[in-house]
């Protein structure tokens, strides 16, 4: 897995359109504190074929989460929001806000990885 940090958000993003359009595939709570989601992304540089990312949130401090049935209903439109604050990092999915996302992450680290595309 890779760490997201500020220097790379932007071309992230763009590389991976914000996630929009994607769909959250699972949540799964490895401990109080570390969580991996796996959503559907289109990634512009293998010319927007459809790819799993992965991400470990770790050291989370604050989280709004939802059970199984409620993660396919997200709707990823606007895609998802990081942003990088004093108190770590933020991660919502669902909208460009962090505190109006549905599913939303607070914490010390995120790394990503992408996979072959599964639902």
């Amino acid at each position: 897995m890779k760490h997201l940090n500020k220097n790379d958000l932007n071309s992230f993003m763009e590389r991976f359109e914000r996630l929009s359009g994607g769909e959250i595939v699972s949540l799964e709570i490895i401990n109080p504190t570390t969580f991996k989601i796996t959503l559907t992304v289109q990634d512009k540089n293998r010319g927007y074929d459809w790819v799993n990312m992965n991400f470990e949130c770790s050291e989370v401090s604050d989280a709004k989460l939802l059970d199984d049935k409620a993660l396919k209903a997200v709707d990823m439109e606007e895609g998802a929001c990081v942003n990088f604050t004093d108190e770590g990092i933020q991660l919502g999915f669902g909208s460009e806000e962090y505190l109006s996302s549905p599913l939303h992450l607070q914490m010390k680290t995120l790394k990503y990885e992408e996979s072959d595309f599964a639902l």
